[in-house]
């Protein structure tokens, strides 16, 4: 018998936890940023984790639980050149 706890009590931090995220729960969201960064997944995993002026200093990811809508909308204004 394994002391370990339950896997779902384990905290594991992958380096596409993010990604993985972002495409179960926000698949919209996901198919942007794959497209505007050409399947770059490195890339996808720096930009949802880094903080972001327009997101009031939060990581686009931080912001998914506070307003998913505002992460699509700087997506598309960043795809749109709309830097208003």
């Amino acid at each position: 018998m394994s002391n370990q706890p339950p896997k779902s009590s384990v905290k594991k931090h992958t380096n596409f936890s993010e990604l993985e995220h972002l495409k179960a729960e926000h698949f919209d969201i996901y198919q942007e940023l794959i497209k505007q960064f050409e399947f770059d997944d490195r890339v996808c995993q720096e930009w949802l984790t880094k903080t972001k002026r327009p997101l009031q200093g939060k990581s686009p990811f931080e912001q998914l639980t506070i307003n998913a809508d505002e992460v699509m909308d700087m997506l598309v204004r960043m795809r749109t050149g709309d830097f208003s």
